[in-house]
């Protein structure tokens, strides 16, 4: 540490420039930044699930669909028919639309083969819930789409219809739009108003509370310009090494610039209040990074192993926010230690302006809770008790729509379409039967249907001899020519359902869900499963896979994820504490508060019905984090005043005039950071800013109320036996 201190106290100003000049090679990489919010990376990519999605998607292609549904008074009138026939030409002018449906295309057909053909199609069961809804007051327009690789495309294609239905209806307030594609462009647009909002608020919140606090503008440039340098260095790491940014790592930048000021406050807090001791400068830095270096490693390492235990996650972007988190905290300490230093020597200020206290409230908060130590330490076992049984009541949400708040617009689309039409979440099954049984098998898929229609969440089930019957039931054998295909809208859905081989044939049956939760995924999957097993003859073979099983695994891996890396992380962090302070009494104090305000977060979140997503997954083992750093500093400057013969009571006293104002206004201006988020329109985002500005208050108060108690208990670093200890 002395030789470190002297390097950065001699060289620190020049180090300061060159680190703070450096940002422009990350700021040239920038402007290259993407943002890809499809469904696909939010799904395991190893799992078993997204293989059989996939080898699915290869036979029957692309299941990208959106639906377009207006309300009308008659849906086969011919106001309304021409209304869908400009549309229908229209969107399938468009570049990446490959089929376009609509109940003109059936009528256009159906009115040259049946003379009642209106009566027909309101009688029959296929069209409805699909292309008008039962009460025929809605009609729907599905717009299959052909296989976009790229986010950029996705976002053309779906403004282009919107645009398309836009010249019909200028407001839009007419026309709902829902499907799979427009909520991965609601998610894109969402995530990138966040990227340019939350940065400049955090900033601005940022620097009037150390302004406030600090009282010292030397200070305040120099812990935000090493933020900053941080936050743009991992930024531009994440673009060159091709990353993109997501509704999860679209909070990263707010994120770093919280949790980065931490070391940048504990350096320059520490230098101020040495330097109102008419130190010199350049002796009160040395000091400075004498005493604080240490902690400020030691917790830059415990919160980078938070984030990095989030790298088991079988979820993508979940991967990539704890990499890069963990790069982005270990970039933070790097950059603390080169830029704060060198500022505050090279920067000018009057050490008249500098308040010193030689106590602080925090040091008095603690001394009464040591002499109230057992009663602290048996009402945080009680809570402690009490959190953990509530964290099993936790609820698991993987359904993306529940993402966005009741008001938004997609999510009012998609509850429209749902109630008036169909449902937008699909489980896909495939059978694969041999040719001769096709015909029992278009009998065996409706029997199937008629039982599932019994589920209250299901809106249509379309399969092949549905489709197939539908057919029939027009009794004119032209309508399937090959040379009326281009008349002919069935004989391209027909495609999708139906594969003939020689030897055997693949058909498909597609269950459309409405809106629900994830629980109930698991019920309606486990449902279909006992259906199959009791309707199918040996000679066939099913997959069961779709959005729906798909999101079922990803709640699963939810779940896996918050056990584990909680598990790991907790474990880690406290094993580096008990082998930095060289003491297994110091591991074991650090653990009440440390894992009392985790456990009271989930008790939080089951009582404020907050559900583990995508986003709020990441909190457990984020938390441990940031809730170990005060844990760090606190035992190393107690370490200190012990070692050098203090008794318990005094040396927490001492420790927190120390630490207190730091401790405290890392806590303060991290909670504002974090609450920023909440500003968000996705709930997870919204969710884990609450819970994080929530985590920074508890684990304030789980180092200043418990921690002192556990360290009186456990006597740390007891003196010599022949000093008295008796009036601890």
């Amino acid at each position: 540490m002395d030789k470190l201190s002297d390097i950065l106290t001699r060289h620190g100003r020049w180090l300061a420039i060159v680190a703070i000049l450096s940002v422009i090679l990350p700021a040239l990489w920038l402007p290259k930044a993407r943002i890809d919010n499809t469904i696909e990376v939010w799904i395991g990519r190893h799992s078993k699930e997204y293989s059989q999605y996939l080898d699915f998607l290869s036979r029957f292609g692309n299941e990208e669909f959106v639906v377009i549904a207006r309300e009308t008074d008659d849906p086969l009138g011919e106001e309304a028919l021409n209304l869908q026939r400009s549309l229908c030409k229209k969107l399938r002018q468009i570049e990446n639309v490959e089929t376009v449906l609509a109940p003109s295309d059936l009528a256009d057909v159906l009115s040259r083969l049946q003379p009642n053909w209106k009566v027909f199609l309101e009688q029959s069961e296929f069209p409805n819930n699909l292309f008008f809804s039962k009460n025929h007051n809605t009609f729907g327009i599905i717009v299959w789409l052909k296989k976009i690789d790229t986010p950029a495309l996705r976002r053309k294609t779906v403004e282009e219809i919107e645009s398309v239905v836009r010249e019909n209806s200028p407001t839009m307030e007419k026309f709902h739009l829902a499907g799979t594609p427009l909520m991965n462009v609601a998610l894109d647009r969402g995530s990138q108003q966040a990227s340019r909002t939350f940065l400049p608020i955090a900033l601005l919140v940022s620097v009037v509370i150390l302004a406030v606090v600090l009282r010292n503008l030397s200070g305040v440039i120099a812990v935000i310009c090493s933020v900053a340098v941080t936050t743009l260095w991992t930024l531009g790491l994440l673009v060159a090494f091709g990353k993109t940014l997501n509704m999860v790592t679209v909070i990263l930048p707010s994120l770093l610039f919280v949790l980065s000021l931490s070391g940048g406050i504990h350096i320059a807090s520490r230098f101020l209040l040495i330097c109102s001791s008419k130190q010199d400068r350049t002796a009160a830095m040395r000091k400075t990074l004498n005493e604080v270096s240490l902690p400020i490693f030691l917790s830059s390492l415990t919160t980078a192993v938070g984030f990095g235990s989030l790298m088991i996650s079988d979820m993508q972007p979940v991967v990539d926010f704890g990499i890069f988190a963990a790069i982005g905290i270990a970039l933070s300490l790097l950059v603390n230690l080169l830029v704060v230093p060198g500022l505050l020597l090279l920067l000018p200020f009057r050490i008249s302006n500098v308040r010193s206290s030689s106590t602080h409230w925090t040091g008095w908060i603690s001394v009464r809770m040591v002499e109230k130590k057992k009663i602290v330490l048996g009402i945080s076992g009680i809570l402690l008790i009490l959190c953990i049984s509530w964290t099993t009541q936790a609820r698991v949400e993987s359904n993306v729509l529940k993402f966005f708040p009741e008001t938004s617009r997609i999510s009012r689309d998609y509850k429209f379409v749902g109630e008036n039409l169909t449902g937008l979440y699909t489980v896909e099954i495939e059978f694969v039967t041999p040719t001769q049984n096709v015909g029992q098998m278009f009998k065996d898929m409706e029997q199937m249907s008629h039982q599932l229609y019994n589920e209250s969440q299901v809106a249509k089930i379309i399969h092949a001899g549905s489709i197939a019957s539908f057919i029939k039931s027009i009794h004119r054998p032209a309508f399937l020519s090959p040379s009326r295909t281009r008349a002919n809208p069935l004989r391209t859905l027909m495609g999708r359902y139906q594969i003939r081989k020689q030897q055997q044939t693949n058909l498909r049956m597609s269950v459309f869900i409405r809106a629900m939760s994830s629980n109930q995924f698991y019920d309606l999957i486990e449902r279909i499963h006992v259906l199959l097993a009791q309707n199918l003859d040996d000679q066939t073979k099913y997959t069961v896979t779709g959005v729906v099983p798909l999101l079922n695994a990803a709640q699963q891996s939810l779940i896996n994820t918050q056990i584990k890396s909680f598990s790991l992380a907790l474990a880690v962090v406290l094993l580096l504490i008990g082998l930095f302070m060289k003491s297994l009494r110091a591991l074991a104090a650090a653990i009440m508060p440390n894992i009392l305000p985790i456990f009271a977060l989930f008790g939080i979140m089951v009582l404020a019905d907050i559900p583990i997503d995508a986003a709020t997954v990441m909190i457990a083992s984020v938390a441990i984090g940031i809730a170990a750093d005060d844990t760090i500093h606190f035992l190393s400057h107690f370490r200190i005043h012990r070692l050098s013969g203090e008794q318990i009571v005094p040396a927490i006293r001492t420790t927190f005039s120390e630490i207190g104002p730091a401790v405290t206004l890392t806590s303060v201006v991290a909670t504002s950071g974090f609450l920023i988020l909440y500003m968000s329109q996705f709930k997870p985002v919204r969710y884990f800013g609450l819970l994080a500005a929530i985590t920074m208050v508890t684990a304030w108060l789980g180092d200043v109320l418990v921690l002192p108690a556990c360290a009186a208990i456990l006597n740390l670093w007891k003196p010599h036996p022949k000093e008295d200890c008796a009036n601890e």
